[in-house]
């Protein structure tokens, strides 16, 4: 992952309020370590997200939650996906609510390799996660006349963060620019 992805993210030293979950409003969190991941669905012992899917046949929504946060730590990730084949995808981000509809009609929403291709994410459609309820969950449709096994290659970087308390430290990192409002899942609800 080139660097160049990561310069318009926030960095170690960040302060970051997040949107679009009512648990985060009103909290502050500064970024202690940023790191950056790359994950294959499939690709790891016990993580075979998705099976063979049939030619018409659809995998029905799978979760993805190597992303999620572990119980133990607060970490943000934001992740850049890309797809390997032609079928068409639909991503729910929380588990239960659609994204990346046309003109606010997400059941609509379709990615494509063509749209965001496998080894080359287009960070159009990039996202944010924050907490354990926040994983993709994503199924794979099979426009073609072969079976195929879905694989999804995302990318991105795992945030480290502590909780701040102290008003005049969020005022003194805002002040001086180190400061994000982010949207969990990419997209204003």
């Amino acid at each position: 992952m080139g660097e160049e992805a990561g310069d318009d993210l926030p960095k170690v030293g960040f302060v970051v309020q997040f949107t679009g979950d009512t648990t985060y409003e009103g909290k502050f969190f500064k970024i202690v370590q940023r790191e950056p991941f790359e994950y294959v669905t499939g690709a790891t012992s016990g993580s075979a997200e998705f099976s063979t899917v049939a030619s018409g046949g659809s995998s029905g929504f799978k979760d993805i939650t190597v992303l999620q946060s572990d119980k133990s730590h607060l970490r943000a990730v934001y992740a850049e996906m890309g797809f390997q084949d032609g079928m068409a995808y639909q991503v729910k981000l929380k588990s239960g609510t659609i994204r990346y509809g046309p003109d606010g009609d997400k059941n609509a929403a379709r990615l494509t390799n063509v749209k965001t291709p496998y080894m080359d994410p287009d960070g159009t459609f990039a996202f944010w996660l924050f907490g354990q309820d926040w994983f993709p969950s994503i199924n794979a449709i099979n426009l073609t006349p072969f079976a195929l096994t879905p694989m999804i290659f995302f990318k991105g970087y795992k945030y480290e963060m502590v909780q701040l308390v102290d008003g005049s430290e969020i005022m003194r990192l805002q002040a001086s620019g180190k400061f994000s409002v982010i949207t969990l899942g990419g997209v204003p609800n």
